[in-house]
């Protein structure tokens, strides 16, 4: 199986030096590449500058670990699972990081592989400035900026392939669960996305991230609060994807 997954934030330049970007760190994408090597498939990887990389946070040695024997094994099985592994993680790089960066390079990779699944999960910009070419002055006391609306990448996808299972995200922020959920169903049904993961920033922060699966028509799963919700998301839309065959 094919998989792409996508991860981390676009950013939107103010000017040469300046730019507009989101909190998105691409840790949740990571976590869902990792979950779908471990299924076997080859996963193709499109993430921002800066973004975090399958594996990679993981192999950092923990100071605060209370043990530094069990921290030295735990390193060492996160290095042998990833020697087993790594010949499957494609890693595709943003070059700037914008919508139009990521549109383009998303578009090409669609045109050259056939992907069975694709977790569009980056961040993507919503709106941006027309950017001023240069930097603007230091001195000034306010700046006003103007920003546009920018195009909804995923809207395109099903045009350019229209048998991969699709999953957006959407993401709100200290919002009812039911107006999360319903603005996830719109989206499915906006961007034609056979799912929409639907989160809450609040509960990423606070250390409980929860996630709510919604499919037009179907009824709402939800996972969460736990260490396996990346895992379970890929084992169920490997399965759902996999019975639409």
């Amino acid at each position: 199986m094919n998989v792409l997954v996508t991860a981390g934030g676009t950013v939107a330049p103010i000017d040469d030096v300046r730019q507009i970007t989101n909190v998105s760190t691409g840790r949740f994408g990571a976590r869902i590449a990792e979950a779908a090597m471990r299924k076997g498939a080859n996963v193709f990887y499109l993430h921002a500058p800066g973004a975090f990389l399958p594996f990679d946070r993981l192999m950092k040695f923990n100071l605060d670990a209370p043990d530094p024997e069990v921290e030295i094994r735990r390193l060492l099985d996160i290095k042998v699972e990833w020697s087993h592994l790594k010949h499957r993680c494609f890693l595709i790089p943003l070059s700037i990081g914008t919508v139009k960066d990521y549109q383009q390079s998303l578009q090409i990779g669609f045109d050259y592989v056939k992907f069975d699944v694709a977790f569009l999960a980056m961040a993507v910009s919503d709106f941006a400035p027309e950017p001023f070419a240069g930097k603007l002055s230091s001195n000034a006391k306010t700046l006003t900026i103007q920003c546009h609306r920018q195009p909804k990448v995923i809207q395109s996808v099903r045009d350019w392939s229209p048998e991969t299972y699709l999953v957006g995200f959407k993401l709100l922020s200290n919002a009812p669960e039911s107006e999360l959920i319903r603005q996830a169903e719109d989206a499915c049904m906006t961007n034609r996305a056979d799912l929409t993961v639907a989160n809450d920033l609040n509960t990423v922060q606070a250390g409980q991230h929860t996630i709510h699966l919604v499919r037009t028509g179907q009824p709402t799963e939800t996972y969460g609060p736990d260490g396996n919700i990346a895992e379970r998301l890929v084992d169920q839309v490997f399965t759902w994807a996999e019975s639409r065959v």
